[in-house]
C-alpha cells in the first residue's frame, strides 16, 4: 500500500501527464487567449510535487543525478542576468528546465512501480486510437479550418508537406508533439504486449491500436515518427533477445505486426497519404543532400539532420561567448522577449543550443550529464532485460534519443523527455513482469 505522501505525488505525476497530452487543447481551442501563459501549465505542477518528494531525491540513488542540475540551473541563471542577455524572466524560464522539469524524471522513478508504468501504457494505447482518427479529420480538412487552428486561436498549426498534403499536429501544437507522442505510445502497446499476460480478449484491442500506430505514419508525413517507431522495434527485438524469449514469439509478434501493416494499407487513410509521404521523404532527402550527389537518400539525412546536432557545435563554438548569451535565450519565450521575433539566436540543434546558451564550461557539463545519464538508462534497461524485465528497455527505445538529443526549449517536447525517462526509469526498479504468451 502506498503511503498518503507518495500517493499524492502520484497524482501530481499523472496530471502533468495530462497536461501534457492536452496543452495544444488548451492552448488551440479552449483557452486561445492564454496560450502563452499556458507554457507554463506545468510548471506549477512539477513545482509542488518536487517539494514533496524532495526526500526521495535527496536518496543517494537519485541525488548524484540531481545535485549537477541544480548547480548548473542556479549558476547559469545568475550568469545569463549579470553577464549574458541580462533579462530575469528569460532567464527564469531557461533554468526551470534545469531546476523544475527534468528533476521529475526521478520523481517519476523514486514514486511509481511497475503498475503505474503499466497503467501509463494503457492510457497510451487508448489515446492512440482517436488521436489517429483526429489527424485523419485534419489532414483532410483546409490548413484554415479551426481544427487546424494555430495555438492563439490565429494562423494554422500544420507544416508543409508534399503533394498538396500537409503534416497535421493533432491535439497537440505542432507535429514534433505528435510524432513524440505516437513514438512513445508505439512502446507502450508493445511494453504490454511483452510486458504482461495478454488476454485472448485483449488481443484484438492491440490489433486495433497496431493499425492506428501504422495509419498515423503516412497520415503525419513526419520522417521522425518514422525514425521513432524504427528505433522502438530494434529495442524491442533486442529484449526480446537478451531476455532469452522463446523464438515462437518473436516471430509471431513480428507477423502480427505484419499482417496489422498490410491491413493498415488498405485503409483509405493510408492510400490517400502513403504517395505523399513518399514524396516529402525523397524531396527533403534531395535538399539535404545540398547538393551533393555522394549525400543522396537516407545518407544525406543521416549526416545532415543526426550527425550535425554533434558537428555543428563543434563548428560554431569560437563564436559563442565563454559564458553564453544566457540560459533561456535559445528558448522561444527568450527568442520573443529579446529580439521580439522567433528566431535561433544560439542555433537550432540542442547541442548547439546549450552550447549558446550556457557557454562552454556549463554548456559541456551539462551535455556531459545528458551523455552519461543516457547511457546509465540503457545500461539499466539492459540489465533490467537480461534478468527478464522487457519494459524498460522497450520504453527506452522511444526515451533514449530523447534524453541525448530531445529539444529542451520546445515545452511539449522537454514534457516527452520527462514522461518517456521516468517511465523507463520507473520500470527499471521493478521486478519482471510476466511474459505474454
Amino acid at each position: 500500500m502506498r503511503s498518503e505522501p507518495r500517493q499524492r505525488i502520484c497524482q501530481l505525476l499523472w496530471l502533468y501527464f495530462w497536461l501534457l497530452i492536452l496543452d495544444g487543447a488548451l492552448r488551440k481551442w479552449i483557452f486561445p487567449g492564454l496560450s502563452n501563459p499556458l507554457l507554463l501549465v506545468r510548471d506549477p505542477v512539477a513545482l509542488i510535487a518536487l517539494v514533496w518528494g524532495w526526500p526521495l531525491l535527496r536518496q543517494q540513488r537519485w541525488w548524484p543525478w540531481v545535485f549537477p542540475l541544480m548547480v548548473i540551473g542556479v549558476s547559469c541563471f545568475f550568469l545569463a542576468v549579470t553577464v549574458g542577455h541580462g533579462d530575469i524572466p528569460t532567464a527564469a524560464y531557461g533554468a526551470r528546465i534545469l531546476l523544475l522539469q527534468l528533476p521529475l524524471i526521478f520523481l517519476y522513478g523514486a514514486v511509481f512501480d511497475n503498475r503505474d508504468v503499466i497503467r501509463f501504457a494503457w492510457a497510451l494505447a487508448w489515446l492512440s486510437i482517436p488521436m489517429t482518427v483526429l489527424i485523419v479529420f485534419q489532414s483532410n480538412l483546409p490548413a484554415e479550418h479551426i481544427i487546424n487552428i494555430a495555438p492563439g486561436g490565429e494562423g494554422t498549426s500544420v507544416f508543409s508537406g508534399a503533394l498538396d498534403r500537409f503534416r497535421p499536429a493533432g491535439i497537440f501544437s505542432f507535429i514534433s508533439g505528435l510524432s513524440t507522442f505516437y513514438t512513445l505510445a508505439a512502446s507502450a502497446v508493445f511494453a504490454l504486449i511483452y510486458g504482461i499476460r495478454v488476454t485472448k480478449f485483449a488481443r484484438p484491442f492491440f490489433f486495433i491500436v497496431a493499425i492506428a500506430l501504422v495509419v498515423a505514419l503516412p497520415v503525419s508525413l513526419s520522417r521522425s515518427l518514422l525514425a521513432g517507431y524504427l528505433g522502438v522495434l530494434v529495442a524491442v527485438i533486442s529484449s526480446l533477445l537478451l531476455s532469452r524469449t522463446r523464438l515462437l514469439s518473436l516471430v509471431s509478434g513480428l507477423l502480427s505486426l505484419m499482417i496489422a501493416i498490410v491491413i493498415a494499407s488498405s485503409v483509405p487513410a493510408f492510400q490517400q497519404t502513403s504517395d505523399a509521404f513518399s514524396a516529402r521523404w525523397e524531396n527533403a532527402a534531395i535538399q539535404e543532400s545540398s547538393g551533393d550527389e555522394r549525400l543522396g537518400g537516407g545518407l544525406g539525412v543521416f549526416q545532415n539532420r543526426f550527425l550535425s546536432i554533434f558537428t555543428t557545435p563543434l563548428s560554431t563554438i569560437e563564436s559563442v561567448p565563454i559564458l553564453g548569451y544566457g540560459i533561456g535565450a535559445g528558448t522561444n519565450v527568450g527568442s520573443q522577449r529579446l529580439t521580439g521575433g522567433l528566431t535561433f539566436i544560439v542555433g537550432e540543434g540542442s547541442w548547439e543550443a546549450s552550447i549558446g546558451e550556457l557557454g562552454l564550461p556549463f554548456g559541456l557539463a551539462f551535455l556531459l550529464w545528458r551523455s552519461a545519464f543516457s547511457l546509465w538508462l540503457l545500461r539499466l534497461a539492459m540489465s533490467a532485460a537480461v534478468l527478464g524485465n522487457r519494459v524498460p528497455l522497450i520504453f527506452l527505445g522511444s526515451a533514449f534519443l530523447l534524453v541525448l538529443l530531445g529539444q529542451l526549449g520546445q515545452p511539449t517536447g522537454l514534457g516527452f523527455i520527462v514522461i518517456s525517462a521516468g517511465l523507463t526509469l520507473a520500470a527499471c526498479k521493478s521486478s519482471p513482469l510476466q511474459a505474454a504468451t
